[in-house]
Formats: C-alpha cells, structure tokens, sequence
C-alpha cells in the first residue's frame, strides 16, 4: 500500500477506530492522529478523517467536519444510530467526499455522499447468542408450541406510535409494558418493564436500556437480552421500533431479538421497513397477514393498520399460524446468523477508502 494514510480520529473515538483499524487490517496501513493541528500539518499523500456521529447531534459537528473536508481527501462518518437529527446531517452535508456508514435504510438518494450499511446492531445483538452461548436460545425456547397469551409488546420510552399500540393492545391476551415517559427508568415496575432475570446479574443501578449488564457471565447491553420467560409466554412479538419516520429505515436489537427468537413479528415502524428488511434477504409473514401497511404513509393509519393484523392473528388458530409461518422464521435465524453484517457489508466498503490512490480522489 505504500505510505500508511494519515487519519485523524477525535480522542473520544480513538478505541473505537483502533477496534475497525485492527479488524479491518488496517492498522499497519494508517498513522493516526487524535490532534487536529497535527493532522492538518503531517505530510501524507492521503488523508482520511474519521467520526463517530454523535447523538444528539449539535451544530458543533457539522463545523468539524466542514473544517477537516478542507484538509482532506475523504471524511468517513459511521452511524450506528439513525434518527430525524442525523438523517438531517446527511441531507445538510451531502458532499462527494462525505461518506457515510449507517445501521439501516435511506429511502431517499443522496445527491453526492456515498452511503454505506454499517448494520452494528445485526452484528452487535446477535454475537452473544452465536459466540458466547449458542445454544441458550434452543434450549430455552419452544417458538412453535401453543403458548397461552398472542403478543409480547414491550413497548419502551413514549414515543406517538407506542402510545397508539399501548392504547389498543388487550391487556388480558397480550403481554404489554411501557415506561410512558421520556426520560423516566422505573424499571422495577412489572407494568412498565419485565427483566429477564434468569442469568441476569445488576452491578449497579439500570438507568437506560443501553446500560450494560452481566449475563450468564457476560457483559451487554441490557435491551440486547432475548426476553426468553416472555417469549415462552406469548407466541408472537409486536416491535415498535425506536423511530417511525418515513424517509429512513433504522433497525436496533427491538427488530434482532424475534428474529433470534424465530418469532413472527408485526412492526410498527416507519413506511417501507418491511420492505427494506425483505431486500437484505429476510423473509416476512404476508402468508398469514395483510403487511399492506407497511406502504402506508400515515403514521398512525399505518399503526392502526398494523395493530389490525394483532387483532386478526388473534382469532387465528396458533397452531396453524405457527406451523405455517415455520419456514419463514427459520429462514430469517439462519439468514441473521450465518450472514457476516460486518464482513459483507461494512468492512469491504470501509477499507476501500484506504486503498485508493490519492491521485483518483475527487
């Protein structure tokens, strides 16, 4: 590769780089500078800045990274959280030399920034079940045998779509939580959030769903744990994901976790996110459910639509739904499982930028 790339991460991002560096075999090829003034004077035929985008964002990063495109040949921008705000940073700083990295779908082209999946939480959610105990879901989990209640919805923080499942769903048949606040973490209220306590060991007190904890030995993130004792309770699974906007798909561990527990799932999420979900190979449950809402553009005419389908699998023989939508979630585990999200889709694409030649750069 000839001389190593000069690439400038922020100090905060540094182990994060350093993690991508090294498994990206990369870090023989790059010098890495943590210091603005150091980067901009080094002498490298290539120059690469890279970020972490941060969340919430502030108008102090776009000055960042409109200051360090000057110094540059590229600015490389991982996005492992999609949300209004930063979709709102793509479109403001659309730039050729702009490359982005995020953990879901645009239903939008950008005009100029390269835009490639970084699907972290594919990766992220699924790497305790299939590297550190493979086999706590089949010996934990009967997802084909008749369970006594339809749905699990937890429902997490207030958001709109939440509020409209939370306010539908049969408390009676289904299995609902929901903290209803925005900042509130009342976490020891069954009402609002059910633990999976088996394994489960808090070190310290859980103030976001983020927060890591130990299980079964090892440290993740709390909302990465498969609800087992409310799978095994309930037969289906409704996600309402984090955001419902139209013009991004973002799926977190809420979409994973039915997945891992080859569940058949209903989303309530943003319009085309079934759709997306079906173009990376995944399969969904059209043969027992109408999942025309997906294309509806209203959000809550497309919550309603969807918790219509809750309500229509409930007076659906389970039996029948779980034998008929069999293939489909054992398509979708092995599809989750065996795909390698950070081999096949973020690593090519991202050790691209340190392989051109400086010369082809725009």
């Amino acid at each position: 590769m000839g001389q190593p790339t000069g690439v400038f991460v922020p100090p905060a991002t540094d182990a994060l780089f350093h993690f991508h560096f090294s498994k990206c075999w990369l870090t023989h090829a790059t010098t890495v500078y943590n210091d603005r003034e150091a980067f901009v004077a080094s002498k490298h035929a290539h120059k690469i800045a890279c970020f972490q985008m941060p969340y919430p964002v502030d108008s102090a990063f776009d000055s960042t990274v409109q200051d360090l495109i000057n110094h540059c040949d590229h600015v490389l921008i991982l996005m492992s959280e999609l949300h209004d705000s930063t979709v709102s940073f793509i479109q403001r700083n659309d730039h050729v030399r702009i490359s982005y990295f995020i953990c879901g779908e645009l239903n939008f082209t950008t005009a100029n920034s390269p835009v490639h999946k970084f699907y972290d939480w594919f990766t992220t959610t699924a790497h305790f079940y299939k590297h550190e105990r493979p086999l706590l879901l089949s010996n934990s989990l009967s997802p084909y045998a008749v369970k006594p209640r339809q749905f699990d919805a937890l429902l997490g923080r207030k958001k709109l779509h939440r509020d409209i499942a939370y306010n539908a769903l049969d408390r009676d048949v289904n299995v609902v939580t929901y903290l209803n606040t925005v900042n509130g973490n009342n976490f020891d209220d069954p009402t609002m959030w059910r633990w999976e306590e088996v394994g489960l060991v808090i070190e310290k007190p859980v103030e976001w769903t983020v927060d890591r904890v130990n299980y079964n030995g090892y440290r993740m993130s709390l909302s990465q744990i498969v609800p087992l004792e409310v799978y095994n309770e309930t037969a289906y699974s409704l996600v309402a994901e984090t955001n419902y906007s139209n013009h991004y798909s973002f799926y977190t561990e809420k979409t994973v976790k039915p997945i891992l527990g080859q569940r058949l799932f209903v989303q309530l999420n943003g319009q085309y996110a079934l759709q997306n979900l079906r173009a990376l190979g995944f399969r969904t449950f059209d043969v027992v459910i109408d999942e025309s809402y997906d294309q509806e553009p209203g959000v809550v005419e497309r919550c309603n639509m969807a918790l219509e389908q809750v309500r229509h699998l409930g007076q659906l023989s389970q039996q029948e739904v779980l034998k008929e939508i069999r293939p489909i979630c054992e398509h979708n585990y092995s599809h989750l499982m065996r795909t390698d999200w950070y081999g096949s889709y973020f690593m090519p694409a991202f050790v691209s930028y340190f392989l051109q030649n400086p010369q082809t750069q725009n």
